[in-house]
């Protein structure tokens, strides 16, 4: 299966199958987001993952992908439901990324919000089967 149609299985589709990093459902409001497994740190036992990437980005202002990310982060930190899609890229060091595998059998749920290290961070809270998440 295709990230795209985990997407639409979860009920979100994404707006640009090229582009677009993540997706809200409407029919709960739900942010789904595409999140790389290299960027998570864990501090005190508590794991985040980056879901901004300014450095990268801020000087891009037509970046699609990016400015769709900054809405989707408005949301979460205004307290959306978020869940996050786990992604191992083939080199962490290519722009764009490519994803080299994602993890379509479970979702993480994500938390707290934080600003850290000149980006936005959420906290992973919990982990679900994708079934556990997806609408009747």
């Amino acid at each position: 299966m295709s990230i795209s149609s985990l997407f639409a299985k979860l009920g979100a589709p994404l707006q640009n199958t090229r582009w677009s990093w993540g997706a809200v459902r409407k029919a709960d409001s739900a942010v789904f987001l595409r999140v790389w497994q290299d960027r998570m740190v864990v501090e005190n036992r508590v794991a985040m993952m980056m879901i901004t990437h300014h450095e990268k980005y801020t000087e891009d202002p037509d970046n699609l992908g990016y400015q769709e990310r900054l809405e989707h982060v408005r949301l979460v930190r205004d307290g959306t439901k978020c869940y996050l899609i786990m992604c191992e890229a083939k080199d962490i060091h290519a722009v764009p990324r490519e994803i080299k595998t994602y993890n379509d059998r479970e979702v993480f749920v994500g938390g707290e919000v934080r600003e850290m290290r000149g980006d936005t961070w959420v906290k992973i809270a919990d982990r679900l089967r994708v079934s556990a998440v997806q609408l009747p």
